[in-house]
């Protein structure tokens, strides 16, 4: 008898097995894949870290000092709110004051110092340092986005989501490119010190004494009319450098660089690479133990977190459920003029923790739980305790 030349193909229950086991192994990858691609971005970011600390101390080497975190222009004094703030922290072009009726102050700030030793000496000569970082003469560079400045895992850092300084006063665009690092100026409280030992009050009826311990430092007495300087126990201050030498922590114990994320659309200020502000390009007031901070820690989650102008009116776009739901709270005011640039504190997109790079020029992770204390004390010049491996 002939045999059948006839073949048996696959049934449809036996294909569908095959598609369940392949539908389970792709399952099982994805998640990996996807780990191993953050884990690539983790790396990138803390590469960026390194390549900063390589600028930092290179900046240093030529001019013996580290930069200061802004340079805010002459005359002396904050003459706009009473005086009750500090020079560095009232932003004239926002509010819509400047050019107009006031001078914009804003200069230059650390990121556009260091430029030459990020392979970006182009980009620096193109600045005009002579002119605030607003003047229009100065719009190509602060639009530039900047490798070394971004961090591959925040994804509100597009060439789409610029940061428009002038959208609340209703002003022409006045844009910045985004970055995600920025300068420790210190863990301190919100207020100010005379370096003299006077101290000055802020807020009205709350300061003073005990209280302000460990505040913020002011080179001048009267800071409506001759402050030109504002410190803290950090690396970086506005128009005030320091070297090796006032790290009395050591560089190997001291975090100078943080991790911060890009502001969540064009009226949120935070990650701002070429402006000077904090919650821009300076981390502030992340780190106080007494008289807690409601920033304190990496990604802190507190509603008041993050004090920047424009909260008010980022609230308003977006709503504070969202802003809750992609982690980047911050205070809003009910009047938008009472909003200042004084508080930020480290921020990423990756899983529990940031990166931060040492005075040393070492880059390390940073889990969100670490101990208040032991984080304000990294961030603290000052501070000559070692800290070794029991910070998280």
């Amino acid at each position: 008898m002939l045999r059948s030349s006839a073949r048996r193909g696959f049934s449809l229950v036996e294909l569908l097995v095959v598609i369940a086991i392949i539908g389970i192994l792709l399952a099982l990858l994805l998640p990996a894949v996807q780990q191993v691609r953050a884990n690539a971005r983790g790396v990138q970011c803390q590469n960026n870290l390194r390549q900063i600390g390589i600028a930092l101390h290179s900046y240093q080497d030529l001019n013996r000092v580290f930069p200061p975190a802004s340079i805010w222009a002459e005359p002396p004094g904050e003459t706009l709110d009473s005086g009750r703030w500090a020079v560095g922290i009232l932003d004239r072009v926002a509010l819509g004051y400047a050019p107009s009726s006031e001078p914009a102050r804003m200069m230059a700030n650390w990121n556009l110092m260091i430029l030459p030793f990020v392979e970006q000496g182009n980009l620096q000569n193109a600045y005009d340092f002579s002119k605030p970082v607003s003047d229009p003469v100065n719009a190509a560079v602060r639009m530039e986005r900047i490798g070394t400045f971004i961090c591959p895992s925040d994804i509100f850092n597009t060439s789409e989501n610029m940061y428009d300084r002038t959208e609340i006063s209703s002003q022409p665009d006045n844009l910045y490119a985004r970055g995600n690092y920025a300068i420790n100026m210190g863990p301190n409280r919100g207020c100010f010190r005379h370096t003299v030992g006077g101290e000055v009050e802020w807020p009205v009826g709350n300061s003073g004494g005990d209280n302000c311990k460990d505040g913020f430092f002011v080179d001048g007495e009267r800071i409506f009319e001759d402050n030109t300087q504002m410190w803290g126990h950090g690396i970086a201050g506005v128009n005030k450098s320091f070297d090796f030498n006032d790290v009395r922590s050591g560089s190997s114990n001291f975090i100078a660089i943080d991790e911060i994320r890009a502001g969540v659309n064009k009226f949120d200020i935070r990650g701002s690479w070429a402006l000077g502000f904090i919650g821009a390009s300076v981390t502030a007031r992340h780190g106080v133990v007494s008289f807690q901070e409601d920033g304190a820690g990496p990604n802190n989650q507190d509603d008041d977190s993050d004090d920047i102008f424009g909260c008010t009116r980022i609230h308003q776009e977006v709503g504070s459920e969202y802003l809750q739901e992609v982690g980047m709270p911050c205070y809003a005011s009910s009047v938008i003029e009472d909003e200042v640039n004084f508080q930020q504190t480290a921020r990423s997109m990756h899983a529990a923790g940031v990166y931060v790079m040492y005075l040393d020029g070492s880059a390390h992770f940073k889990g969100d739980q670490i101990y208040p204390e032991i984080w304000s004390k990294l961030h603290n010049r000052n501070n000559k305790e070692f800290i070794g491996d029991e910070a998280p």
